[in-house]
Formats: C-alpha cells, sequence, structure tokens
C-alpha cells in the first residue's frame, strides 16, 4: 500500500503540524478532512515504497569475478583459497 503525504489547508494546524502521513489503498479516494483534528487536508504526492528486489545466490565464478577472495575450509579454524 503507497503512503500519502497530506497538508492542512490553513496551514500549520496545532494538532497536526505541517501534516500527516497516511497508508490506505490506491483504491480508496482521499482523505478529505484529517483524522485528528477534523480540518480540511489536501494530498501533497505519493511516497514511494522501497523493496528489496530477491536475487539468486552469488555463485563462486561470480564471486572471483567481482573481486572477492574465495574460500574453502579444509578443517576446523583453517581455510585455503580456491
Amino acid at each position: 500500500m503507497p503512503i500519502y503525504r497530506y497538508t492542512p489547508v490553513k496551514s500549520p494546524c496545532k494538532l497536526c503540524g505541517e501534516g500527516f502521513d497516511h497508508r490506505h489503498p490506491g483504491t480508496e479516494p482521499a482523505l478529505t478532512a484529517c483524522p485528528t483534528c477534523g480540518q480540511p487536508v489536501s494530498r501533497v504526492d505519493i511516497h514511494q515504497v522501497n523493496t528489496p528486489k530477491l536475487m539468486k545466490p552469488l555463485s563462486i565464478a561470480d564471486a572471483k569475478k567481482a573481486g572477492f577472495t574465495v574460500l574453502k575450509r579444509i578443517s576446523s579454524g583453517e581455510f585455503e583459497k580456491q
């Protein structure tokens, strides 16, 4: 769900200040009044929501191409380069 920014028409409000953020589905109509004080509000913009992209696990070849040193465990506490 996107987060919408609302500002009071007569700014600043003693309760809301310069405005507030409200999360609701895009299918719902925009708020016309503040839920706290009841003053008329106007919607300013939509804040984008960042979500991480799911990626495949990094393979040994990809790690080497990226410049990482790849180590293999040979015994408890001992590693060697691959």
